[in-house]
């Protein structure tokens, strides 16, 4: 079973759909018992299709940005 932190390690991977069949159905499973995940998730596609919307923004600054959500949930987690 997933943790939280598992969850947020590979979410990039989950949503860009570049897990295998056993990885995904065990994030789908965490993120069904898991409200605090479904809506990291939630909000993490949106953080990730507001960057790709946005033309001006930089990948060095796309990238910050991604790391920072990335971070601040990894530290929510613990």
């Amino acid at each position: 079973m997933l943790k939280c932190k598992d969850v947020v390690a590979n979410a990039t991977d989950y949503v860009d759909k570049e897990m295998n069949w056993k990885q995904s159905m065990s994030m789908a499973l965490h993120l069904l018992m898991c409200g605090h995940c479904r809506r990291f998730i939630k909000y993490f596609k949106l953080s990730l299709q507001a960057l790709k919307n946005k033309k001006t923004i930089s990948q060095a600054d796309a990238d910050k940005l991604s790391s920072e959500v990335i971070a601040k949930a990894l530290a929510d987690a613990r």
